[in-house]
């Protein structure tokens, strides 16, 4: 991949987008830190491969710069490793906060390491080739390591992500192409962007070298207008001094830096020489002075280099005769008969033998002398020449300099011969990019000028704008990544909730909110599973419903009787076997569906779920105890169809209850008709409420001292319009199990109440009439406030009513009930425990009970005389209401050996058919004292 992004930049190890670094740091994320010396020794074996395109020609300094580079690579993804570590996969990041962590710390952050050491190394070791300097190659190494993390690490944790792991594989997929696309797009763009500089920088290239053609002819132009001017100043002085010659040079020196020398050089014949050497020492003061060089030709004068400056430079020149040598005799000769300035072709100089350099010979006249004559006589006299020395190298930096060029090659060639290189400092042993050449004249001479340039050209050219450039792309690029993965982001929080959402809904459409058990469609969905199997597997369904647990969420609210669901749910799912699921229906309703295996007794598991209903249940600091019934049915025995399973199992459940409750009941297919007949008694005692098909009888209480009347108790009657009477045995179970006690409790208080204001208004004077109030009634949290205003709203005292309850009231909400009775007495009416001795009594809570009567059952009573067991239970509960301050009745007296045990026993009252029989209207006479037994079968 580096070899691949290697030429998104303009130098070779030094790259803009650097991906790898994205890789890096992914794989360290991923697969760990055991991974990073991988990266490392990727970088090492690029930056050994790439500066000597791959031949890995090694120098020490080459090799210990890649180290240092391959250390700053693996120290980087280690420190990003570590930062994504603690903030989390960018791509499962949410919010911008988190994101904007992740591209300032990991992004930004992490990549300082790499490229400090890394261009350190480079510029300490190597002098990266195309690098312009430290801060730049710094900034181009750091924003592309950047730029690989920001967008590159994003997109292979993307592709790293197993398939289960993605939430949504649509958005997913979105997400790799996104950020697939907008890597691609800066990819391509910064080679758009590349393509076109490179164009510009050819331009620019060629615009250089015009310029660099131009400032080379204004070169040879000034010189030639420098030689111009020495010979107008010659010619107006008619000859010149040392001095005079030394101070108009001093001028052109400091205005054209092209130049070497410039030396007079008169024609001096030849046996004028010694003078003339005489002459020239005065003139100079320079004693050494003297003419060397023999002419070739014995006619030829002698061209004598008389003056020259620099002087301390150039006195190696002085007494030097130009026709000495082929090469410039020839040149000589030629600005002879030409009257015009000439060039000299490359010549190795007196002044400079190491250097190539060339002459321009001006031609000087003065006004014709006819002492002088010989080979160049002509019809102006030539007395000389103006000379300007050049050498190459000073020319062509000249004109590099006034050019502003840097970073550049030249080569001159001449007849197709290289006479000079100018070769920078830098790169051009990486290769060549740019080339040109032009024609250049230099007076009568043709030169080739071809120019090259290389990487750091591109690097300084004033036409590169790519840092610039490529910083604003890779700020795209982060701002793209963070709008790629913060738009991700949000689409899979959005996606994922509407997941979540749908999944809730799911499980909301099969499972109960408040157990979080599955629900009715949930069972029906896997009762219809298994019976459409071909063989229909076994099962049984046990249908479940809770005793009386309407009393619960009427008396201690609904939210005690949740708690107690809860609770009861939780104790049932770590009772229940394998192969089994539990589902509630609703309310107190609930379905154990258990396949059934070979050794599978179903029996077992309902006993084993009673027995954890049986347990005391704590909520909000009360102590609650409950039970349940249950309903057994069979696959395929009692039905192969969902529905009718779930009814035979309600019709064992309601047998069940009808069998006293707390029990686990089979399904037998007599019981279909019997719930048949039961729910019909109970769709029409639903019609017989509010209606005068309910009536009471009234069964008097005497005294068993003197026989008075002590008071009545009401006793509910329901006159069936086509059953007639019906027994209050069979009603008014039926009216505790279906709730409808609450509103019939109501009908009886009321006619109860209507009874005794007809009753004070006739002047027939009832001490008081007991009325039996159901457990459901009484815990209703309003009662004793609805009852004081329906019994003050009848006209009727408080004292006239006695509200018998049982001691089942007792074992549902014990401290409830306690403050119910404080209540009701303190509100004025009477109150008797009703068939004391037959539930779960408790002295400790007797005593604290506000009572006024306690009624002995008549199971005790019925065997006076034959069970002295019996016997000694009615003495002790005498006994104990005695000092307890509460009178004593028994119930079901029916023969006159009950009556005389009970009042020798000190019983105080007696109720049953010996001296009268509930009717509609109590007896107002003393009963009669014939002694004489009752019918075995008279009952109340």
């Amino acid at each position: 991949m580096g070899v691949v992004v290697s030429h998104s930049g303009l130098h070779s190890q030094i790259i803009p987008f650097w991906l790898p670094a994205g890789v890096a740091l992914a794989a360290g994320r991923h697969f760990g830190y055991r991974i990073l010396p991988g990266a490392g020794l990727g970088s090492l074996l690029f930056n050994l491969g790439m500066p000597t395109q791959w031949s890995f020609a090694l120098t020490p300094e080459l090799f210990f710069s890649a180290l240092l580079i391959a250390v700053g690579v693996t120290l980087q993804a280690a420190a990003g490793t570590y930062l994504l570590k603690r903030l989390g996969d960018p791509v499962s990041l949410r919010g911008d906060i988190r994101l904007g962590r992740f591209i300032l710390l990991a992004g930004f952050g992490s990549t300082l390491i790499s490229a400090s050491i890394g261009v350190t190394s480079l510029w300490w070791l190597t002098q990266p080739t195309g690098g312009m300097s430290l801060a730049h190659d710094w900034l181009t190494w750091w924003l592309g390591d950047s730029f690989g993390v920001i967008l590159m690490a994003p997109l292979c944790l993307a592709l790293l992500t197993p398939p289960h792991q993605r939430r949504s594989p649509g958005l997913h997929r979105r997400l790799v192409v996104l950020l697939a696309g907008g890597l691609t797009a800066i990819l391509v763009t910064n080679q758009a962007y590349l393509f076109q500089l490179e164009r510009q920088l050819a331009n620019g290239f060629q615009r250089d070298m015009a310029v660099l053609q131009a400032n080379l002819n204004h070169l040879y132009q000034q010189n030639l207008a420098d030689l111009g001017r020495l010979e107008r100043e010659f010619t107006q002085q008619q000859g010149m001094s040392p001095d005079a010659f030394r101070a108009v040079t001093s001028d052109i020196f400091a205005d054209n830096p092209a130049v070497l020398a410039y030396s007079w050089d008169p024609i001096v014949a030849a046996e004028e020489r010694e003078a003339f050497e005489r002459r020239t020492q005065a003139l100079l003061d320079w004693p050494a002075f003297a003419v060397y060089g023999e002419s070739p030709e014995p006619d030829d004068p002698l061209v004598v280099v008389q003056y020259v400056e620099p002087f301390a430079a150039n006195t190696a020149a002085l007494g030097f005769n130009l026709l000495s040598e082929p090469d410039r005799r020839r040149w000589v000769i030629q600005a002879q008969e030409t009257g015009r300035p000439v060039a000299t072709e490359i010549l190795n100089l007196t002044q400079a033998p190491d250097e190539p350099g060339a002459l321009i010979l001006q031609p000087v006249y003065l006004n014709p002398d006819a002492q002088n004559g010989g080979l160049l006589d002509r019809d102006k006299q030539l007395v000389g020449f103006m000379a300007g020395v050049f050498t190459i190298q000073r020319m062509v930096e000249a004109a590099i300099a006034m050019s502003g060029l840097e970073h550049v090659a030249l080569t001159l060639k001449e007849a197709d011969e290289t006479f000079y290189r100018h070769l920078p400092e830098s790169d051009m042993d990486s290769g060549e990019l740019y080339r040109a050449g032009f024609a250049f004249d230099f007076a009568q001479q043709r030169w080739q000028v071809e120019m090259s340039a290389g990487h750091a050209y591109r690097a300084t050219s004033s036409e590169n704008s790519s840092l610039e450039f490529q910083m604003l792309l890779v700020l795209v690029g982060a701002l793209a990544s963070g709008v790629i993965l913060g738009m991700y982001g949000r689409e899979d929080s959005l996606a994922r909730r509407v997941a979540e959402q749908t999944h809730s809904l799911r499980h909301q459409a099969h499972h109960d909110p408040l157990t979080g058990l599955p629900n009715r469609l949930r069972l029906e969905q896997e009762m219809t599973a298994l019976l459409e199997q071909p063989e229909h597997p076994p099962f049984a369904l046990l249908f479940m419903d809770l005793d009386r647990f309407k009393l619960i969420n009427d008396s201690l609210g609904h939210m005690t009787g949740d708690q107690l669901l809860i609770e009861l749910t939780r104790r049932w799912q770590a009772a229940l076997p394998e192969e089994s699921e539990l589902f509630r229906l609703g309310g107190d309703e609930f379905v154990l569906l258990q396949r059934l295996t070979p050794d599978a007794v179903p029996e077992e598991t309902a006993e084993r779920l009673l027995d954890e209903t049986r347990k005391a249940i704590s909520v909000d600091g009360l102590h609650l105890q409950i039970t349940a019934s249950m309903g057994l049915a069979l696959c395929p025995q009692h039905g192969i169809e969902h529905h009718t399973l779930l009814r035979n199992a309600d019709t064992a459940l309601h047998n069940a209850k009808s069998l006293g409750k707390n029990r686990v009941l089979r399904y037998q297919h007599s019981q279909t008709d019997a719930t048949q007949q039961h729910f019909s008694l109970e769709q029409d005692l639903r019609l017989a409420i509010g209606t005068d098909q309910l009536l009471l009888h009234f069964q008097a209480q005497y005294t068993l001292a003197d026989r008075t009347l002590d008071g009545v108790e009401a006793l509910l009657r329901w006159d069936h319009p086509r059953r007639g009477m019906v027994s209050p045995g069979e009603f008014i179970p039926l009216a505790e199990e279906t709730q409808l006690i609450v509103p019939i409790g109501w009908q009886v208080i009321e006619m109860a109440c209507r009874q005794i204001a007809a009753w004070d208004a006739e002047a027939l004077r009832i001490p008081y009439v007991a009325v039996n109030i159901s457990p459901l009634q009484l815990l209703q949290s309003d009662f004793v406030d609805c009852l004081n205003r329906q019994v003050d709203a009848a006209g009727v005292s408080r004292r006239r009513l006695e509200l018998e309850i049982t001691e089942t009231l007792l074992h549902l909400d014990p401290d409830f009930a306690f403050q119910q009775l404080k209540a009701l007495r303190h509100a004025g009416y009477r109150l008797a425990l009703d068939d004391f001795g037959t539930g779960y009594s408790s002295f400790n809570r007797l005593k604290k009970m506000p009572l006024d009567r306690i009624k002995i059952d008549r199971c005790f009573v019925k065997d006076i005389g034959r069970n002295p067991k019996d016997e000694a239970i009615i003495c002790s509960i005498i006994d104990l209401g005695h000092r307890l301050e509460m009178s004593v009745l028994a119930e079901g007296v029916e023969t006159w050996e009950q009556f005389h045990y009970l009042a020798a026993a000190g019983c105080d009252s007696m109720q049953g058919f010996l001296l009268a029989r509930p009717s509609t209207s109590p007896p107002l006479e003393r009963p009669c004292q014939e002694e004489h037994a009752l019918p075995s079968d008279s009952r109340a």
